[in-house]
């Protein structure tokens, strides 16, 4: 009886294994689904009820067209007043409040009434195309920027009852800014100023040269390469660069910028333009500092970003030093203050930037650091814009050589950075370019440029969006990072290149 009762206990067991197993398909083919986002952080009903903008050169009907309207979030569609994004995908990322509102808008987060420190910032594509981002600053507050102008969202109902999906009224965001009308005539063109790396002895240094990348109808040009720094100025173009020589044992790197005379140099040969670079002698810096290194870090119109440091037992020490000189000025060892080209709000920028960062940083290690230097500053590259950033240095003499680097809370001023306007979403460049570094977009929003650690793509540009397929792609040197961008339209786009293409060399 006992052996029965066994018997039937591993019957069973079987039975309801098998039951387990029957169910299970093999087919992975068909059997894996591509997962949907069920996270929706903002579904539900909102209602637009208020706005914010300092461009009063805006129509305000236009603007209080959108007030008292709803927006929508499902997962089957967002509907934003009349526009509709079917099939949504919701990508939401934290942010620093400070930070983002500066560079992607060049706002200050305080005049729109922002408290926080961080928000979340909801990003909303279909079928890779980007819809809009919407910002939630407080649990039942969105804002959205559209054109100049901040709407502010108030949650009504966790439902989207009455969601507007009919197919006529389908994406008509998108339709709108297709249809909106272009110049006849587009031409675009930009300057890519790139610094390469040497290889940390004390023979070889880093190079310089500039890229010339234009189009005309979204038609490229021949890409073409010029030696070092290729700037455009009011008083035309000027040739920067570095150079480094040993002198009496000693090696030292030079600044050079001297105005570019056309018809003085053959076309093509880099022989001959070395040569009448040398020739330019009393226009080139000579550093007194004995076994002095420059790197230079961003070059504008009127002033040029350095690095500097010594060489000492045969090995290059992190350059710690930083120094911004005016182009004109190249020659004189002094670099400007962040006040000479910002006044004082440069000023407390840079000492209150300074202060939060250090509130990071332990007692004991902000106690550590120098009394900060108002010359102590330089532009970098973020998520495709320029920003300044500022050095704290170490007081005891075996941390000489050691720093620790923060943002300065202000945007770059004129007077350094002409242009610095983006016309695409981060997100999209992501999503075209994963290894992205940063990108750049032309004032007629007619192409871009993506910047990745081994190559540059070039992209046509329509309505804010990315072409389905690169137009060029350049072999970038080891190493190498952009260290200007300086963009032309209209007619000034056939003056510089005629220019260049006397002196220049096409990229294959």
């Amino acid at each position: 009886m006992k052996k029965t009762k066994h018997v039937w206990i591993i019957l069973l067991m079987c039975t309801l294994f098998l039951q387990g197993c029957v169910e299970i398909k093999l087919d992975i083919g068909e059997s894996i689904a591509a997962p949907k986002n069920k996270l929706i952080p903002i579904k539900g009903t909102w209602k637009i009820e208020k706005y914010h903008t300092k461009n009063y050169a805006l129509k305000k009907e236009k603007i209080n067209d959108l007030i008292g309207k709803t927006a929508r979030f499902n997962e089957e569609c967002v509907n934003f007043g009349e526009e509709i994004c079917r099939n949504p995908e919701y990508k939401m990322k934290n942010i620093h409040v400070e930070d983002y509102f500066l560079y992607t808008y060049k706002k200050n987060y305080k005049d729109l009434g922002i408290t926080n420190k961080s928000i979340e910032v909801i990003s909303i594509t279909s079928k890779e195309k980007h819809f809009y981002d919407f910002m939630k600053v407080k649990e039942n507050q969105l804002i959205i920027y559209i054109d100049d102008v901040f709407y502010y969202l108030s949650k009504i109902s966790d439902t989207t009852d009455g969601v507007i999906v009919q197919k006529n009224n389908e994406s008509k965001a998108f339709a709108n800014t297709e249809n909106q009308e272009e110049p006849n005539l587009l031409r675009s063109g930009v300057l890519v100023g790139m610094r390469s790396s040497g290889n940390n002895t004390n023979q070889e240094s880093e190079t310089y040269r500039t890229l010339w990348i234009a189009t005309k109808n979204r038609i490229l040009y021949p890409v073409l390469e010029k030696r070092n720094l290729f700037v455009p100025r009011k008083s035309g173009f000027w040739i920067v660069g570095k150079d480094r020589f040993i002198e009496e044992g000693e090696i030292k790197d030079r600044l050079f910028a001297y105005p570019y005379k056309q018809n003085t140099i053959e076309k093509g040969s880099i022989e001959q333009e070395y040569m009448y670079e040398k020739s330019q002698d009393e226009k080139i810096t000579y550093d007194t500092n004995k076994n002095t290194l420059r790197k230079i870090l961003f070059v504008g119109n009127d002033y040029i970003a350095t690095a500097y440091g010594q060489l000492e037992n045969s090995q290059i020490d992190e350059l710690v030093g930083l120094q911004v000189r005016p182009i004109d000025n190249i020659r004189k060892n002094v670099g400007i203050k962040i006040s000479d080209i910002s006044g004082e709000l440069g000023k407390d920028a840079l000492l209150n930037s300074a202060k939060g960062y250090l509130t990071t940083r332990s007692k004991s290690e902000a106690n550590s650091l120098n009394k900060l230097g108002e010359e102590h500053f330089t532009l970098s590259r973020r998520n495709g814009h320029w920003i300044i950033k500022g050095r704290l240095y170490y007081k005891e003499a075996d941390r000489e050589n050691e720093f620790l680097e923060f943002n300065i809370s202000m945007l770059p001023p004129k007077k350094i950075v002409q242009y610095d306007k983006l016309y695409v979403s981060w997100n999209e460049v992501k999503a075209k370019v994963p290894k992205a570094l940063d990108v750049y977009t032309s004032p007629n929003k007619d192409f871009a440029i993506i910047v990745t650690k081994e190559e540059v793509y070039i992209y046509g540009l329509r309505s804010n969006q990315l072409s389905h397929k690169y137009m060029k792609k350049i072999k970038l040197k080891e190493g190498e990072t952009v260290v200007m961008a300086e963009w032309a339209t209209g007619s000034y786009v056939e003056r510089w290149n005629n220019t260049i293409t006397n002196i220049g060399l096409m990229i294959k």
